[in-house]
């Protein structure tokens, strides 16, 4: 039971972590990390635990996938009016865009497969044991990213209580939508992932590293 509370609440983090980096692209106010970029070549950095911080990340997905998707599908069983099935797709679509697309695949996915790749055999042993936490920007992130995850910590339990409070087919269009999020989310990670390792080319993106 604790073992999935803490896979769901990763989960839960990671898809807010994607929505909020796409309101902050929306509204134009940058991303948390400012540091450096550029392309980086991957060379001996892959490791074990970069594969682990991946695929970590991708279970954790998955398992959300894996728990509203039955809600997600009521409507196919139970009916929904003409105009339930038009916000049912309004909302398929919203959360493929803003979520899976500006979210997950501009901006958390390539955040990930950045910071995972920095998981060689010289980093400490913390960091190599909770890789997909480490690969969020958990931990060991500059000031900004790191207020940004405990915000999430501090919203996401009241959205999900009530989110589970909506009926019937509120929740399963909100579901649905939730689905398409995050199962784009977990495609672009492979993608990006797979794609860093067959060029050797680390994604553009600043890692969000503590200052020195």
């Amino acid at each position: 039971q604790a073992s999935a509370g803490s896979e769901n609440f990763l989960c839960l983090s990671s898809f807010f972590e994607a929505s909020m980096a796409a309101a902050e692209d929306v509204e134009g106010n940058g991303s948390a990390c400012k540091g450096k970029k550029g392309v980086i070549k991957v060379n001996n950095n892959l490791s074990a635990t970069s594969v682990w911080a991946i695929l970590g990340v991708i279970l954790m997905l998955a398992n959300g996938v894996r728990r509203v998707l039955p809600v997600a599908l009521q409507p196919f069983s139970e009916g929904l009016s003409v105009s339930g099935w038009a916000a049912y797709l309004a909302t398929g679509i919203f959360f493929a865009y803003a979520e899976g697309h500006r979210g997950f695949q501009k901006r958390f996915s390539p955040l990930v497969v950045r910071r995972a790749l920095l998981l060689h055999g010289n980093q400490p042993p913390l960091r190599r044991g909770f890789a997909p936490a480490y690969a969020m920007a958990f931990f060991h992130a500059n000031g900004r990213r790191k207020a940004t995850s405990y915000a999430l910590i501090m919203g996401i339990f009241s959205v999900v209580a009530l989110v589970k409070r909506m009926p019937y087919p509120y929740r399963s269009i909100l579901d649905g939508g939730v689905c398409i999020g995050l199962t784009w989310g977990i495609a672009s990670l492979a993608c990006i992932f797979i794609n860093a390792v067959r060029t050797g080319r680390i994604p553009d993106v600043d890692p969000c590293l503590p200052e020195p």
